[in-house]
């Protein structure tokens, strides 16, 4: 009780907590948000003012010599573009000087009264009407510190990074503190968010951030607030959850011991009889207290159970003991065991019906594996007469019938129907049984050789002296069998590349052409791809082909064991 009644307190204290959390800092940033909106529309208008007057005068020249809207410190026309003006620099890439209408420089950086500084920049005929602004507005404009609490500020980063209005926390020069926080970054990418991110004193704060672009100028107007500071009234929170949780716990405690003096004996009496029972002793218990109540119920059936289950005992040793015409009655429609012996029973008796009837099925299982065997075999023997009847095929295309040639050719084809024989009789090459796969695959190889143009190479890192079972002996020659066989036959190949490596707990063939390949997803006539699948699936092996129009590689690994 007391472990679930914390359990239940401490989620749903988390879940509020999480709640008020979540909601406080929404709070937070969307005040944030108001202030930065705040700001941004006030610098926007000072910005706007000094713009319309900047026109005025562009469109009207005369207004050179005297400035009504008193905004600039400096108006002047130019015929050439001037590099430095009032001991500011007036940088414009030289391509854009002739397309511009109206452009805002940001002059602050080289500002030595450290104010901000703008330059307006127009074309009036062939000449540049330019002229400088400073904007303590927009300082004190970032200044006012309502709704951003003891530790908020509102501030403004140039697109080089460094700030360019007065930080409350660093009494130095505003342009030489770098400004390269989250929230710099994404305004200057166009977005306009907030979120909780390190500041440029690397300290977490809540931030909201936003772009102001206007006729070529582009800062980054930035609003923060300590995450400490905002998330004062969190901590407190949390601690009335702790107190709370504290005087919860100590009534829990109280009401659970009086209940468990109520239940914790009898409970303890009816454990030590179950632990009895889980060992088969099987005695019924009896309580000091007649009680009526729900745990003297619980005794009650208890020994009901007790009573059952040495019935059921006696029932099961009748049916173990081929006594299946025994009765036994459940308790009732609901008693799973009784019911469970009761289908025992009949399973039983079925079994026993069908046993004759399974050995004779058994019988004719055997007679079944006996044909698949010869099936496999027969297998065996076209996969060992592939190899000689192409290369017998290839000499008759390649030479002149000469009387000559003619009993070359027929002294092959007896050494053809030899080998259809020999497997017939044998089951296997007697290389293999001599010197295992490798040699095998070398002697054929080098007869292969003897009848064909094509080069093959062959690495052979078996020993001949390597135990490995017959089987994977046979299943490797045939695969080489096969393999070469096609690949002499369809790929047209000048060079084919074998390989069979020897490992602690497996063997890997390898053959590799540089023919025509062929297409993977076309269904062939042949039976060769898919006998050396089937003998590698019989070994537990792996089989991995893959054909394009540089040539074709199979890749074999079987186990050793």
């Amino acid at each position: 009780m007391i472990a679930l009644s914390l359990v239940v307190i401490a989620l749903l204290s988390s879940v509020f907590y999480v709640q008020f959390d979540t909601a406080l800092k929404e709070r937070v940033l969307l005040q944030l948000s108001s202030v930065k909106q705040l700001k941004i529309v006030k610098i926007r208008s000072e910005l706007n003012d000094r713009l319309i007057a900047f026109e005025e005068i562009l469109n009207n020249p005369e207004l050179l010599q005297n400035d009504p809207s008193g905004f600039f410190s400096h108006v002047a026309l130019y015929d050439q573009w001037p590099e430095k003006i009032l001991n500011h620099k007036v940088t414009l890439p030289e391509e854009n000087r002739d397309k511009i209408k109206v452009r805002l420089i940001d002059l602050t950086p080289g500002d030595i009264r450290k104010e901000i500084t703008i330059g307006f920049v127009g074309k009036y005929n062939d000449q540049y009407l330019i002229a400088i602004a400073e904007l303590p507005e927009v300082q004190q404009i970032l200044l006012e510190r309502t709704g951003l609490g003891q530790t908020g500020e509102s501030y403004v980063v140039g697109e080089d990074f460094k700030m360019r209005t007065r930080s409350r926390f660093f009494k130095e020069n505003p342009r030489e503190i770098i400004v390269k926080t989250k929230g710099v970054e994404r305004a200057f990418q166009g977005e306009s968010g907030e979120d909780i991110i390190p500041d440029y004193r690397d300290t977490v704060v809540f931030s909201s951030y936003e772009n102001i672009e206007l006729n070529g100028l582009h800062w980054a107007v930035l609003s923060e607030i300590n995450y400490k500071e905002a998330l004062f009234p969190l901590e407190k929170l949390r601690t009335n959850l702790l107190y709370m949780l504290m005087v919860i716990l100590v009534f829990i405690l109280v009401v659970s011991y009086l209940l468990s003096r109520m239940i914790v004996s009898p409970v303890v009496s009816m454990e030590k009889k179950l632990i009895a029972m889980s060992r088969g002793i099987l005695d019924t218990v009896s309580t000091k207290e007649n009680r009526q109540d729900e745990i003297g119920r619980m005794f009650e059936a208890l020994n009901k159970l007790v009573k059952a289950l040495s019935e059921t005992i006696v029932f099961a040793g009748k049916i173990g003991n081929g006594n299946f015409e025994a009765e036994f009655q459940p308790l009732s429609n609901e008693d799973k065991l009784g019911e469970a012996l009761l289908q025992m029973k009949d399973k039983l008796r079925e079994y026993k019906e069908n046993e004759e009837r399974l050995l004779k099925e058994n019988q004719r299982s055997i007679l079944n594996g006996e044909e698949k065997e010869r099936s496999r075999l027969s297998k065996e023997m076209h996969d060992g007469l592939g190899p000689l009847l192409t290369t017998l095929r290839m000499n008759i295309q390649a030479a002149e019938l000469t009387v000559a040639t003619k009993e070359s050719l027929l002294l092959r084809l007896d050494e053809t129907i030899g080998e259809v024989r020999r497997i017939s009789n044998n089951l296997m090459p007697s290389v293999l049984v001599d010197f295992g796969a490798g040699e095998a695959i070398g002697n054929l190889i080098d007869q292969v050789r003897e009848n064909s143009p094509v080069n093959i190479l062959y690495k052979n890192d078996m020993s001949s002296e390597l135990d490995i079972d017959d089987s994977i002996n046979i299943i490797l020659y045939r695969i080489a069998q096969e393999s070469l066989n096609n690949a002499i036959k369809h790929s047209k190949a000048s060079e084919i590349k074998i390989s069979i490596t020897a490992f602690d707990e497996h063997i890997s063939f390898f053959i590799s052409d540089n023919g025509v390949g062929f297409d993977q997803k076309q269904t062939t006539k042949g039976n060769g791809i898919r006998n050396m699948k089937e003998r590698v699936k019989l070994a537990n092996g792996t089989f991995d082909i893959r054909s394009n129009e540089e040539g074709t590689i199979i890749e074999i690994e079987i186990p050793t064991k």
